[in-house]
């Protein structure tokens, strides 16, 4: 990803100065600690003028109402302190001029103000952007004193600039860079690293980042440095340069390259750019969080089963126990109390020794052994039942990261999220399933849990046919047979091969896929598609 560099802002500025230039401040949000929002009319157009200065994703452009979707922006019920300082100071303030500092990230909005005693005051918000030192600070610009700053900063976290409410505004310390412009090519030669040419021109030098020097330096031909000054001069002289996108965003330009799409305009760039990778990250975000919320619920899962499979193991010594209280309880005349063991023959005619408690009778003993049993058998019993739900469990969780790993739709994962962590229920809306027709049969493919759950509940007829991969996570496909009629063999074929093309099991040399009537499948614990199912049958694939 591209950081956003001085002399797209620079572009932005001369871009929009005419919109800014006696406009007012309608509105004011703040989404969170990192985000802005103005809403800002003038000429009759309202715009929303959004400003991100979040460490990772520091911009500001004119918001379309596509790329806040992307940017899945909900506003507080409660306004941030900052945000209702700027509402006090500047709702409704009217921009008298913007500017930019040459060479610098910082946006410049002045403001006319009129205080208590109706005197007209001039504001200024300076928007830094300028990586994890960005900021947004209000300030008298007649008195130099910060009215706020979205983040203070104290003389511990920086020793060079203070920031703070009373305290005054200082330019942060300038870049020891230079105007190309204004370089000779004797002086531009002299301090060049010819090692390590692009950085050495970066670290130099206004207005040329690292990716656009590196492009300008590879479209020499032949290279010689007097060809390069020449070609990066001509470049920050254009007037009016083409805006392009790559196609997978890694990347935007100032002039056409391959690979690319062509934007109508500087904040076209911005805003499309910065809103793809912003939704990027929310979606990866979001992943990551229910990947571990669902990992840890495995975990639990996996050390409850193994310990259900321990008490089932135990079974044995449950026996065991019955065996030997049977044994006393049948040579109960033949023993003497107080003894610390005794040898007998089972019913099978074999020895075997028994251990005893000398403080008790025989008749305790064998009692204490049924006692045993008894509590042996009734934990096998509530292991049994309790194993098939902890397996079920086990695999509606695997599935979800099957899935998890599948999606991009942020939709479904604000969904899945909720249904983890918040348990919200909400009303079942029309879902899309994908399906594909084969021999006049539609068979439905749920490529995710909503869908799954979808295509059980409102597709699916009682009749039709569920397929699913046999203990491993995959999609949920259902066969529609239309008057309950019989499909042939090869529909229930491709069925099954569909099932194993969406399923964690698709690369195995063998698959079992189990199918059966819909009616035989039932919905357990009110999780999406997290079923249980009979009757069914089995194919190897």
């Amino acid at each position: 990803m591209i950081n956003f560099d001085s002399l797209i802002l620079k572009i932005f500025a001369q871009e929009n100065n005419d919109f800014f230039q006696g406009a007012r401040i309608q509105k004011i949000q703040q989404p969170n600690r990192s985000e802005l929002i103005f809403f800002i009319r003038n000429n009759g157009e309202s715009r929303k003028f959004y400003i991100n200065f979040n460490p990772n994703f520091y911009h500001l452009c004119f918001m379309s109402e596509k790329n806040e979707k992307l940017r899945k922006i909900t506003i507080p019920k409660t306004a941030p302190m900052f945000c209702m300082l700027l509402r006090k100071y500047i709702q409704n303030a009217k921009i008298i001029e913007i500017n930019v500092p040459f060479g610098e990230r910082i946006f410049e909005i002045y403001f006319e103000y009129f205080d208590e005693l109706n005197e007209k005051t001039k504001l200024c918000l300076a928007v830094e952007l300028m990586g994890k030192y960005s900021n947004v600070i209000l300030y008298n610009y007649d008195t130099n004193i910060i009215i706020g700053c979205a983040h203070n900063v104290s003389s511990e976290k920086s020793r060079e600039r203070e920031l703070s409410g009373l305290m005054p505004y200082i330019y942060p310390p300038k870049q020891k860079k230079k105007n190309l412009l204004k370089v000779s090519f004797d002086s531009f030669k002299k301090n060049i690293d010819e090692s390590s040419i692009v950085k050495s021109i970066s670290s130099l030098y206004y207005f040329l980042t690292m990716p656009t020097t590196q492009k300008i330096y590879d479209s020499m031909s032949p290279f010689s440095l007097e060809n390069l000054y020449s070609a990066l001069k001509d470049f920050l002289s254009i007037q009016q340069y083409s805006y392009f996108i790559s196609d997978d965003f890694s990347k935007f330009f100032l002039y056409e390259t391959e690979n690319s799409h062509k934007v109508e305009s500087v904040n076209d760039l911005i805003d499309d750019y910065f809103a793809f990778h912003q939704n990027v990250f929310i979606k990866e975000n979001l992943k990551q969080k229910i990947h571990k919320a669902i990992n840890i619920r495995l975990k639990k899962l996996y050390l409850l089963s193994d310990k259900q499979n321990e008490q089932i193991n135990k079974m044995d010594k449950a026996l065991d126990y019955k065996k030997k209280a049977d044994i006393l309880m049948a040579n109960l005349y033949n023993l003497k109390n107080y003894d610390d063991e005794v040898l007998l023959f089972d019913f099978e005619g074999n020895e075997i020794k028994i251990h005893l408690n000398k403080n008790l009778s025989v008749k305790d003993n064998a009692n204490k052994y049924y006692s045993l049993y008894k509590k042996a058998k009734a934990s096998y019993e509530y292991a049994i039942t309790g194993i098939n739900e902890t397996k079920s469990q086990i695999l509606y969780f695997e599935e979800l990261l099957f899935f998890l790993e599948k999606t991009d739709d942020i939709d479904y994962l604000n969904e899945l999220y909720n249904d983890i962590f918040l348990e919200k229920k909400e009303e079942k809306k029309n879902i899309y399933v994908d399906f594909e027709e084969y021999e006049g049969y539609k068979i439905y493919i749920g490529k995710n849990q909503k869908q799954n759950d979808y295509l059980l509940s409102k597709i699916a007829s009682a009749d039709d046919l569920w397929f699913h991969p046999l203990n491993s996570p995959g999609a949920h496909i259902v066969v529609k047979l239309p008057n309950k009629q019989t499909p042939p063999d090869s529909v229930i074929l491709r069925a099954a091969y569909l099932t194993k093309e969406f399923s964690s099991q698709k690369n195995n040399s063998k698959t079992s896929i189990i199918y059966t009537k819909r009616k035989y499948v039932k919905k357990a614990n009110n999780k999406l598609a997290f079923v249980t199912y009979q009757n069914e049958k089995e194919i190897i694939l």
